[in-house]
């Protein structure tokens, strides 16, 4: 199975645990960082009782968003200490295990108006910082990391230069540094997502922004290549999300114009669109940012879409492949909030979790956590 310090008051702000359902999902009581507001963008495990969320909160003394990491333990989520780079912007974007003394998690930290990679890694005892590189002169976000091993790890995302031309960013893990590993670049593009099968066969997916295209992007051990991928509709097309089973059986999720959920499945030759359910005939802004699979025939994937007859107010969207079709799954909303989810992950024993973001209308939005148990 993939599986895809500034002094600050912390107060733990928790949801009634298991207040609201929906089918087998339920949300899960969360931590929150000060009373501004916070986000959850990433979700891995390492364990039943161990599993990691990452994302940033808003602190109104520095009015900066600050790094925000939580733990549960088998009991409960709670707030650990993570550092920040700078005093500026610090966010978390994406976070991936080796061991319970081993994870990792990536984002970006702002100097002024220009954005670093930033590197955080957990060893069983304190977050700290390790140094990453970053392309000279641009801004450089990373939005997602992926583990073959300890001495193995991809991370991507995107360097923009002075002119906001933007081209993807693979950054590698061998066990001692950090480096850049040169990735081609088609148009104006962004990388969001990537999944590790093994040392030779690693996906990158995102978007191509000029040409509104999805784009795929292959290690095969040695160089990193383009590979075509299908498009649901002229315009506006973007992957947020890959994960993989096989070597020929991978899938990545995100948005189709206009404001369709997005899935695609490389068979080991070719990309392909695969349909995925229209379940309410008034739903728009619809799409699929975390995937995970756990079997060929059992893939999860996370999002969020509006229903302008209820107040446009967002709601949360998981969606299942059962081997045949994708499936819509209810999952619970916070009422009178928008309710997103970003990312997804099991456990070894199939257990679900999916983070993201809730907000009671003219309030700060506070974390969002579901889970479900198989």
């Amino acid at each position: 199975m993939k599986i895809c310090h500034a002094s600050i008051l912390v107060v733990l702000s928790l949801f009634a645990a298991h207040s609201t359902r929906a089918a087998d999902w339920e949300i899960v009581a969360s931590a929150n960082a000060g009373r501004q507001a916070n986000s959850l963008s990433s979700v891995a495990a390492v364990a039943d009782n161990d599993v990691w969320a990452v994302g940033w909160a808003f602190n109104a003394q520095l009015n900066a968003y600050r790094t925000v990491t939580e733990h549960w333990n088998g009991t409960r989520w709670s707030l650990v200490r993570s550092p920040n780079a700078t005093n500026g912007y610090n966010l978390l974007n994406g976070v991936a295990v080796v061991a319970a003394n081993d994870v990792w998690t990536v984002g970006q930290a702002a100097n002024g108006s220009t954005y670093s990679t930033l590197v955080e890694h957990w060893n069983g005892a304190a977050w700290s910082i390790f140094p990453s590189p970053n392309v000279a002169g641009n801004s450089n976000v990373l939005e997602a990391i992926s583990v073959v091993s300890a001495n193995d790890i991809w991370a991507v995302g995107y360097s923009s230069d002075s002119n906001f031309s933007n081209r993807p960013l693979t950054i590698h893990w061998n066990g001692a540094t950090w480096s850049i590993v040169p990735s081609p670049s088609v148009n104006d593009d962004f990388l969001f997502g990537v999944d590790a099968i093994a040392s030779n066969d690693v996906w990158a997916v995102g978007r191509s922004q000029q040409e509104a295209r999805t784009l795929t992007l292959h290690w095969n051990g040695s160089a990193w290549s383009v590979v075509p991928s299908p498009n649901d509709s002229s315009e506006d097309n973007v992957l947020f999300g890959v994960a993989a089973v096989a070597s020929n059986d991978v899938w990545a999720v995100g948005q189709a114009c206009c404001q369709k959920t997005l899935a695609i499945h490389w068979d080991g030759a070719a990309w392909s669109v695969v349909p995925t359910p229209i379940f309410d005939s008034n739903a728009t802004n619809q799409v699929l940012i975390g995937i995970v699979a756990l079997s060929s025939n059992n893939i999860w994937t996370t999002g969020q879409y509006i229903v302008p007859v209820q107040g446009s107010a967002q709601f949360t969207l998981t969606e299942n492949w059962d081997g045949s079709n994708w499936n819509f799954v209810p999952s619970p909303n916070l009422q009178n909030s928008n309710n997103r989810l970003h990312g997804i992950t099991a456990t070894p024993n199939g257990t679900l979790w999916a983070v993201g973001t809730t907000g009671v209308f003219t309030r700060p939005e506070r974390t969002l956590i579901l889970r479900r148990i198989p």
